[in-house]
């Protein structure tokens, strides 16, 4: 884990949202003047801080929108230090003028995230009914692995894909809160509010020899917190008050799902489809390492 004195997660996920303002909010005049100067010196002292990283800053990718940010920043400071710069009126104008030369590579990037989030969930879907047509009755568990708030400048979004090749590991093992799994499928994402990176996980289990979908959500929350080194924290859909929630409605879609109910079967669906929705394009991660993964499953087993 690093030890680092800016936040990763939200400055990029901030950056990119202020770039999005301007070409598709209408974002301008003194507000951007006065959001640009506050995100310039922190996110451009991340991305050339070398002495508490362990990686260089060609070893990560962004978003087209921070892309744009930079490319057009460094270009009209010149010479300057970015810790000397101060946006004027003026020359934050020209941002928003060139910003508008990037706007189809920006659409381009979203018009891509969403035809593979459709081909995501075709294989979800495919994989998924094997699942639930494979037994009688499974259990299905949902829940979201996150970062205390308060830690999130301790980690960058390699410590990310570290905690998750580990918890994937260990998934694979599939010992302790793992035993009996009979499937996995996992989304990784960042907040669109404060840009946290999270990870949506859904999961089946054989309900003849697993009983208890909270106890297992909440020893896999506990299995996060321990392959984070007490960093990170969950939230669980299986408590009694969220699932009556559900239940009261016709759209439980976690714990016990019986293969002969349409309706069980259709709600533990729709909580899969969550993982590959495309309307979530602005939780899509901002910085992320070269061919990592965000979206994955296991293996189906015929048993």
């Amino acid at each position: 884990m690093s030890h680092l004195t800016y936040n990763q997660s939200k400055l990029t996920n901030d950056v990119d949202k202020l770039v999005k303002n301007v070409l598709f909010k209408n974002l301008r005049g003194k507000r951007f003047q006065g959001q640009l100067n506050e995100l310039y010196r922190p996110f451009m002292f991340m991305y050339y801080s070398q002495d508490a990283l362990t990686y260089s800053q060609d070893s990560v990718n962004y978003s087209q929108a921070i892309n744009a940010f930079m490319n057009i920043t460094i270009t009209l400071i010149g010479a300057s230090y970015p810790c000397d710069v101060i946006w004027d009126y003026e020359r934050s104008q020209k941002i928003i003028t060139k910003l508008l030369e990037y706007k189809d590579s920006i659409m381009r990037e979203l018009y891509d995230w969403r035809y593979q989030e459709s081909q995501n969930q075709k294989v979800l879907e495919c994989y998924f009914k094997n699942l639930i047509e494979n037994k009688s009755r499974v259990l299905v568990i949902f829940i979201e692995l996150k970062y205390l708030k308060n830690q999130r400048y301790n980690l960058t979004i390699h410590d990310f894909y570290n905690h998750m090749k580990k918890l994937r590991k260990l998934i694979s093992k599939k010992n302790a809160c793992f035993k009996h799994l009979t499937g996995y499928a996992w989304a990784l994402e960042q907040g669109y509010k404060y840009g946290g990176f999270h990870c949506h996980l859904v999961l089946t289990y054989d309900n003849s020899k697993r009983y208890s979908d909270w106890h297992i959500a909440k020893t896999i929350g506990e299995k996060w917190q321990e392959v984070t080194e007490g960093i990170g924290t969950y939230h669980s859909s299986h408590d009694t008050k969220t699932k009556y929630s559900f239940e009261k409605d016709g759209k439980l879609g976690v714990g016990r799902i019986h293969r002969d109910s349409p309706q069980e079967v259709e709600n533990a669906f729709t909580v899969a489809r969550y993982l590959t929705k495309s309307d979530k394009y602005d939780q899509k991660l901002k910085v992320w390492l070269p061919k990592m993964q965000t979206f994955g499953h296991g293996e189906f087993k015929e048993k």
